[in-house]
Formats: C-alpha cells, structure tokens, sequence
C-alpha cells in the first residue's frame, strides 16, 4: 500500500473520484510524528481496503485553511469520494483499526 500524494490543485478531483475507503493525511516534512504515521499505516491497515493520500500542507496551504488544521498530523476519512469524517487514533495497530471502523460505522459528518 502506497501514499499517493495530493495538493490543492487536484484534491477535490482525486477524491470524488476515488471508490472505497480513502483516507487523507495532512502533514509536512519537518513533522516527526507525521513522519512515524506515514511509516505504519501502510502496515496497520495493509490487510485493509483503505486507499491512503497525503497532502504536504507546507506546500498546499490552502488546504491546511481549510480543514482549519492547527495540529499535525491530521486526517480526512472519505468514503466513496465524499468527506465522511475527520479521523483521529492512538498510534497502535489495535487503535487506528478500531477507530477506523468506529467511524466508517457513524454517520457521515459535515466537510470543516
């Protein structure tokens, strides 16, 4: 499972487009935590059918403005090209399953 990347030119287009369970990444290079994220979800969440994007809000800071994004990293879950929720975890395998599929459960939620 690879992170493909996004910016603000070619979000909303990506996205709609986009089938299944797709989950957004907001981070930048200099972010350690972002960094250790992008490094285990592609392990946690291999034997899942979740497309993973990451959109480096240094360079798209329009998206940052956005999602009012004050802490990093933060994360977009879409389902079937519409925003479905802002997603949140612990940093364990255990945790980011459990809250992903706590969220897929809830109903969809209003785009920040």
């Amino acid at each position: 499972m690879a992170w493909q990347a996004l910016d603000e030119f070619d979000f909303d287009a990506s996205l709609a487009a986009a089938q299944g369970v797709n989950l957004v990444m907001f981070g930048q290079p200099h972010c350690g935590a972002c960094r250790g994220w992008q490094a285990q979800l592609p392990l946690w969440l291999a034997d899942q059918a979740v497309q993973l994007w990451y959109a480096d809000v240094a360079r798209a800071q329009a998206l940052a403005h956005r999602f009012e994004l004050f802490q990093l990293p933060a994360f977009a879950l879409y389902r079937d090209g519409r925003f479905h929720a802002m997603w949140q975890s612990a940093f364990s395998a255990q945790a980011v399953r459990q809250a992903l599929a706590e969220a897929l459960a809830a109903s969809p939620q209003e785009e920040p």
